[in-house]
């Protein structure tokens, strides 16, 4: 789906923010109330399977029901076109599993979490609902640091896939319990050691089980036992240690009761009251691995056999002497039993016989084309059943597999599967322009895109380190492994905004336009207010936002205009630092006349001693300049000049 594209509509899809083996997961805005919502679209391999649909729907419409505040909530179930979808409330954050992998955890924070998770879980079974598919992938963590359960809506439809079916359940191997690794029914407790899994990896950083394979992940959830989380983080207490053992058992009588037990086990494990518990015994033993021993069945005939013969009681005494025994006839039996070895022997050999003619060694048509494979196994009298699997390493159309494999002599007319490459892996490309770099590079590499390619930019609309665009189109079908993704981020504007340059030398100007790559340009101008020197105003204005290279012209004081009229008087004053002869701390001393330029601040300095300063009196005719000298805010003293005093000084 695109951008722009509408649901039922009303949904409107502004980008993807999620894909895993089932669904896909879109960020669209509900234009009738107004609000922003997620909608999980089912891929469309499995929009044919009505049993799979059924499922979804029964299971979608169920969660429906929930209510809680650590659950995403479901707000709509549909379908249009064969295309499933559900509709659910728009968490603003991340997942789980992205957080462990940002965040660092501690065993407060870990139990902060699982404690909402397990309240979510709860309520769920309260409402007869069995998650099936519990792990980090699946839980949301928002921005204020809430946990969010999500995915019950198609969790039991999910249970149903097997390993090689789909993607989404090799992604929870790590969190399934050994009865769902069996292929039986998962219940309450199949939850509550999934919960355990999720704890496991929360204080320690991993998994319970690492295997290189699904199917070697699923046989250690059968067979061994995790590494003790102490051993992978001291910080965790034997209390806790212990419930996560028990919620681990491989024998769902061994865990515990209730989501609820398994709450308060966890959350009471760092009380001082459970600070000395010894380590939890379990026997462990899973009742999928008991050996009945049963009674064996006697029939009625066998019972008849083994009763014990009574002696029957005569009625007349008959001496031992007088019984003889009856002449036994001579029976050539050898004959008759050599007769049946015979026709035994007989009816075998042509048993083999007839059973060998009808039997086929099956070739081997592993790395054939599918065309090949499929004239070879028909000559050879087999019948051949096709299944599709992508592959990185097989060329598409040729065959991964077979099953019976070659050598084996089946009975002529046998399936013979065969997997075929569907060839690598696609996935649809998506928009993560707008996005930080770091939240793009993350949903990329969980997509499997490992050539990123990063440049940079100036821009005036993105943020600094936000990706202004994509070589690839969102949307484009693509094979992660075999494109190259470059990604243009934003170094956010390269404009200059200007600073205030009033009163500064065009010495200090200059060194600041060489600063920020300016061009600079002086004009000088006479003022009656801005002494001499300093920058009487400047082009463009103080805050204006320029290009690099922008020409900046600023406009220097030459002073007083000399007239016939006005006098200039030159006044040099000494300044004493107060503190009788004695070691002071500085003081501030200021300057500042009023003449014929009106009121202006001469002179602004700190003294630790004795000093002289010059200033600057304009007397027109007639008039009086004045200067007073201010120490630390106090007036130490005041000069006046007359026009005529100035005259004479001439």
């Amino acid at each position: 789906m695109r951008s722009g594209d509408r649901i039922n509509d009303r949904y409107r899809i502004e980008q993807q923010i999620g894909s895993g083996g089932m669904a896909n997961v879109y960020r669209a805005h509900d234009e009738i109330l107004n609000r922003t919502v997620a909608i999980k679209v089912l891929r469309s391999e499995f929009s044919h399977n009505e049993q799979f649909i059924r499922r979804f729907e029964r299971e979608a419409h169920a969660a429906t029901s929930l209510n809680h505040p650590n659950i995403v909530a479901i707000y709509d179930v549909g379908d249009e076109d064969d295309l499933y979808y559900i509709v659910m409330e728009h968490v603003d954050g991340m997942t789980l599993k992205q957080y462990l992998q940002e965040e660092y955890i501690s065993v407060d924070e870990a139990l902060r979490i699982m404690g909402q998770i397990c309240d979510a879980i709860d309520h769920a079974h309260a409402n007869r609902i069995i998650h099936r598919d519990i792990k980090p992938q699946n839980m949301m963590i928002d921005q204020t640091g809430n946990v969010k359960v999500t995915d019950f809506g198609i969790a039991v439809a999910m249970s149903n896939a097997t390993l090689t079916h789909t993607m989404s359940v090799l992604g929870s191997v790590h969190y399934f319990s050994p009865e769902q690794a069996r292929g039986k029914f998962a219940d309450e407790k199949s939850d509550i050691y999934s919960l355990g899994a999720v704890l496991y990896e929360l204080v320690t950083g991993r998994v319970p089980f690492i295997g290189e394979t699904p199917v070697a992940v699923a046989l250690q959830h059968l067979q061994d036992d995790p590494i003790r989380p102490m051993d992978l983080n001291p910080n965790v207490p034997q209390a806790l240690e212990n419930c996560i053992t028990q919620a681990l058992a491989k024998s769902p009588g061994e865990r515990h009761a209730s989501v609820a037990a398994f709450k308060k086990d966890c959350m009471t494990s760092l009380s001082r009251e459970r600070s000395n518990e010894p380590k939890r015994s379990l026997t462990d033993e899973d009742p999928f691995d008991k050996t009945l021993v049963m009674a064996p069945i006697v029939t009625d005939e066998v019972k008849e056999k083994q009763r014990p013969v009574t002696p029957i009681a005569s009625t007349e005494e008959t001496p031992v002497s007088k019984i003889t025994p009856p002449k036994k006839k001579k029976r050539k039996w050898w004959i008759w039993l050599l007769l049946v070895i015979v026709l035994i022997g007989g009816s075998i050999t042509a048993y083999v016989v007839a059973d060998e003619m009808s039997r086929a060694v099956v070739p081997d048509v592993v790395g054939m084309s599918i065309g090949d494979a499929t004239t070879e196994l028909e000559a050879s009298g087999f019948e051949v059943e096709v299944t599709e699997r992508s592959s990185d390493n097989i060329e598409e159309g040729n065959v991964i597999s077979q099953n019976p494999q070659e050598g084996r002599k089946p009975k002529r007319g046998t399936t013979v599967n065969i997997v075929v490459s569907a060839g690598k892996d696609t996935v649809d490309m998506p928009n993560v322009e707008g996005l930080s770099q770091t939240a793009a590079e993350r949903m990329l590499k969980d997509l499997a895109f490992i050539d990123l390619e990063i440049k940079t930019e100036p821009s005036e609309t993105v943020d600094s380190g936000d990706v202004i665009s994509q070589s690839i189109d969102p949307g484009d079908e693509v094979i992660p492994s075999e494109v190259t993704v470059t990604l243009i981020v934003s170094t956010g504007s390269n404009k200059v905004e200007l600073a205030n340059l009033a009163g500064y030398t065009f010495e200090e100007a200059t060194t600041y336009a060489e600063q920020n790559k300016l061009k600079i340009v002086r004009r000088d101008e006479f003022s009656t207010s801005v002494p001499k020197g300093q920058i009487i105003r400047q082009l463009p204005t103080a805050g204006t936002a320029v290009d690099p290279d922008t020409e900046l012209t600023v406009i220097v004081s030459e002073g007083v205009e000399p007239t016939d009229v006005s006098i200039e008087r030159e006044v040099d004053v000494e300044v004493e630092q107060p503190g009788n002869g004695k070691k002071s701390k500085s003081v501030e001393v200021v300057i500042r006349t009023v003449d014929a330029r009106g009121e202006i601040e001469v002179l602004r300095d700190k003294i630790t001693e004795t000093t002289t300063y010059s200033y600057t009196l304009v007397i027109a005719p007639d008039e009086v300049g004045t200067a007073t000298i201010e120490v630390n805010g106090d007036v130490v003293r005041t000069d006046s000049v007359t026009y005529a005093q100035a005259k004479e000084a001439q």
